[in-house]
C-alpha cells in the first residue's frame, strides 16, 4: 500500500500534551509510576485468582482505555503505515516462552514450578500488550514532550535518591505508603545506609526493589537529557539539560553498584560514536554542569572509590562461580530450556544466582529463547537506522535517545536478572515503541481509506 507522506507537523495540533486523547496521558501516567513510585511494591487490597500489583492493574487500564478506544472513539485522525517487522523480536519471544513451558510442562508440574511459570508469563504479555499499543497511539510531534517527560522524571528519581544515600530515608516508598495506604499495601523499603561489616555496601534502591534496577532506568534515561543539550538552542538551554544529565549520573553512581559507571558511559560512547560534533559541544557546559550536580552530592567521588574495594570484588567473584552450575542444564535442555519463568529466586534449591538475564533466558527458554531476546532488543535499533542522523528536530533527536536508552537495557541484560524487576523492561519497551514512531510514516485517514477502496486489478496469465 503506498500513501503520500504528509510533513511532521500536519499532525501536531492534537499532540500531546496539548490532546484530550486519554491513552496518552495514560501512557505519561504510567511513565511517572516507572520512575516515581515502587510499582512492584503496591498491592492493592483487592483479591485476584492473579498477582495484583500496582504495575498489572495500570497496564489493564491502558489495555482497556486503547480497547474502547477502538471499538466507539471512530477512526483516528492518524493512520501510520509502519515498517515491516516492527513488533517481530517481542512476538518470536513471545512464541519461544509459550513453546518452552509446553515441553516442559511435565517437568514444570512436577516440581511445582508452574504458578510461578503463570506468573511470568502473564507478565511478559503485558509487556508485549503495553509495547503494541504505545507503538500505535504515539505520533511523531509526542517524541520530543514525551523526551523532555522522561529527562523530568528521572532527575526526579536521581534526587530522591540521592537524598535516600544522605539521609537513610527512602522519599518513593514513605510518600507511596501515605498516599496508598487506603486501597494498597505498600512493602517496607529496603534503604540500608549503614549496613554491618557483614552486609557490605548499602542498599540504595530508590524507587525500586534494587539499586540495579534505578540504575537502569536512570542510565536509560539518561542519553535523552544528553540529545536535548546537543541539540538546544540556546546555552541557557544546554546548560540547563547538562545539569539534569548530570544529576542523572549522580543519582545512579551513589547507589555504589558498579552499572551506575558502566552502563551510562556505554551509553555516551554510543552517542558519541553517531553525533562526534554535537557531543564535543557540550564538553565545556558538562564541565559546569558537572560542578554543580556534585555540590547536590559531595559524596559521590567516595561511592566511586568503593567500585572496586572488597565487597563489589566480592559480589562479580560471586556471581562469575555460580555460572559453572548451570552447565548441566544447559547441555541437557539448549534449545528451549527449562521453562520460561521457572528461574525463582525464592526457591533456594533451585535457584541459581546468574546476575545475567541472557544466561537467565538460556536456562529458562534455551539457544533459541537467546537468540529471540536478542532481536527483541536489537529489532527498534534496526528499525531506527534511517533516522538516528537526521537532521529532522522531531524525528533525529527523540530517535538517537530512544535507540541509545534500547542499547543501555542491552548492556544492563549482561549485569543482573532485568527481567525480575519490571521498571527497566517497562522503560525499554516504551523507548522501543518510539523508535517504531521515530521510523514511522504518518498520513491522513482518508487516503488510507481511498487507497483500500481502488479497485484490485486481476492479472491473466496465458
Amino acid at each position: 500500500m503506498a500513501a503520500i507522506a504528509q510533513p511532521d507537523g500536519a499532525f501536531a495540533a492534537d499532540a500531546w500534551p496539548r490532546t484530550y486523547r486519554p491513552l496518552p496521558w495514560l501512557i505519561a501516567g504510567f511513565l511517572a509510576a516507572i520512575f516515581l513510585l515502587p510499582i512492584d511494591a503496591i498491592h492493592p487490597k483487592v483479591p485476584l485468582p492473579f498477582s495484583s500489583d500496582f504495575d498489572r492493574f495500570f497496564v489493564a487500564v491502558i489495555v482497556g482505555a486503547w480497547a474502547l478506544a477502538g471499538l466507539f472513539g471512530g477512526r483516528a485522525a492518524v493512520v501510520r503505515l509502519r515498517s515491516r517487522g516492527w513488533a517481530a523480536g517481542i512476538v518470536a519471544f513471545l512464541f519461544v516462552a509459550v513453546a518452552s513451558i509446553a515441553v516442559n510442562v511435565d517437568r514444570i508440574t512436577n516440581l511445582g514450578e508452574w504458578e510461578v511459570a503463570q506468573k511470568r508469563f502473564a507478565v511478559l504479555v503485558g509487556l508485549a500488550a503495553l509495547f503494541a499499543i504505545v507503538a500505535l497511539t504515539l505520533r511523531v510531534a509526542e517524541l520530543r514532550p514525551f523526551a523532555v517527560l522522561i529527562v523530568a522524571l528521572a532527575t526526579l528519581t536521581a534526587l530522591g535518591t540521592i537524598y535516600e544515600k544522605r539521609s537513610g530515608d527512602n522519599l518513593f516508598y514513605e510518600t507511596s505508603a501515605a498516599v496508598f495506604s487506603p486501597v494498597a499495601n505498600v512493602d517496607p523499603s529496603p534503604t540500608e545506609i549503614d549496613p554491618d561489616a557483614n552486609r557490605g555496601r548499602p542498599t540504595i534502591t530508590g524507587p525500586t526493589r534494587h539499586g540495579l534496577s534505578v540504575t537502569s532506568i536512570l542510565s536509560m534515561a539518561l542519553p535523552f537529557a544528553v540529545v536535548l543539550a546537543a541539540m538546544a538552542p540556546t546555552t541557557r538551554r544546554r546548560l540547563l539539560w547538562g545539569v539534569a544529565a548530570c544529576i542523572i549520573v549522580t543519582g545512579a553512581l551513589v547507589t555504589q553498584r558498579k552499572s551506575g559507571a558502566v552502563i551510562p558511559a556505554f551509553v555516551l560512547l554510543a552517542l558519541f560514536a553517531l553525533r562526534p560534533r554535537q557531543l564535543l559541544r557540550l564538553a565545556p557546559f558538562g564541565i559546569v554542569a558537572l560542578a554543580l550536580a556534585l555540590a547536590l552530592a559531595p559524596g559521590v567521588f567516595s561511592s566511586l572509590q568503593e567500585f572496586g574495594h572488597g565487597d563489589s570484588r566480592a559480589s562479580t567473584k560471586g556471581r562469575t562461580s555460580d555460572y559453572p552450575a548451570i552447565v548441566p542444564d544447559l547441555l541437557s535442555n539448549p534449545l528451549l530450556g527449562r521453562g520460561y519463568g521457572t528461574l525463582d529466586s525464592a526457591r533456594s534449591d533451585t535457584y541459581r544466582i546468574l546476575d545475567n538475564e541472557y544466561l537467565g533466558e538460556i536456562y529458562q527458554v534455551g539457544v533459541l529463547g537467546l537468540i529471540a531476546f536478542l532481536a527483541m532488543i536489537v529489532t527498534p535499533l534496526f528499525l531506527v537506522r534511517s533516522v538516528l542522523r537526521s537532521d529532522n528536530p522531531l524525528r533525529g533527536p527523540p530517535a538517537l535517545a530512544a535507540g541509545a536508552g534500547c542499547l543501555a537495557f542491552g548492556v544492563a541484560s549482561a549485569l543482573y536478572d532485568i527481567l525480575t524487576f519490571p521498571q527497566a523492561p517497562y522503560l525499554f519497551l516504551f523507548m522501543a515503541a518510539m523508535c517504531v514512531c521515530a521510523s514511522s510514516i504518518e498520513v491522513p485517514a482518508s487516503e488510507v481509506e481511498r487507497e483500500r477502496s481502488r479497485p484490485r486489478r486481476i492479472l491473466a496469465t496465458s
